[in-house]
């Protein structure tokens, strides 16, 4: 009698579909959230590229006086360029930019670093004076906000970004 139960259980199908899914779904949930934190964390590196390349742009740009002059020693341009780095849809009133919402809010201007390292151009191999500087525009920050990262007690990955363009002066 105990036998024939225990052969009618093996042989039953009744509930395999609940077992079936007990198995699968922890692995699909993974999966899933994976796939999300991913794509997640794939638009912010996006935006921060972004915005290092227009703090980038901005700076070769904005230079006080000649195109041979460091951008880096302008100051109010230095800290213009790393507000657009970390922000979008700013405004500029008096030189001096404001407003806007941050393109990802744990990355602040003290992450941003600004270099402006002079070329000799005496041989006059480029167009422009005798000196030329080349802005580059770098940043690197975790973001804590990737949270399936803490959850499976993973580290969690920097976002990192760097664009150099050569200062042109102004316009």
């Amino acid at each position: 009698m105990l036998s024939r139960t225990i052969i009618s259980l093996f042989r039953s199908t009744e509930g395999s579909a609940i077992v079936e899914s007990a198995v699968v779904l922890p692995m699909l949930f993974s999966l899933v959230l994976g796939v999300y934190e991913f794509s997640w964390f794939y638009y912010k590196q996006q935006l921060v590229e972004t915005g290092v390349r227009d703090a980038a742009r901005y700076l070769a740009r904005s230079s006080a006086g000649a195109s041979d002059a460091n951008p880096c020693n302008n100051a109010t341009a230095v800290a213009n360029a790393k507000y657009i780095a970390t922000n979008t849809n700013y405004s500029a009133t008096n030189g001096a930019i404001s407003g806007g919402t941050a393109r990802v809010p744990t990355w602040t201007t003290a992450a941003v670093t600004i270099t402006c390292p002079a070329i000799d151009n005496s041989s006059g191999s480029y167009v422009g004076g005798t000196t030329l500087h080349l802005v580059t525009v770098s940043t690197s920050f975790a973001d804590p906000a990737l949270g399936f990262f803490g959850f499976l007690k993973l580290p969690t990955p920097n976002i990192s970004a760097s664009h150099s363009e050569r200062s042109i002066g102004p316009g």
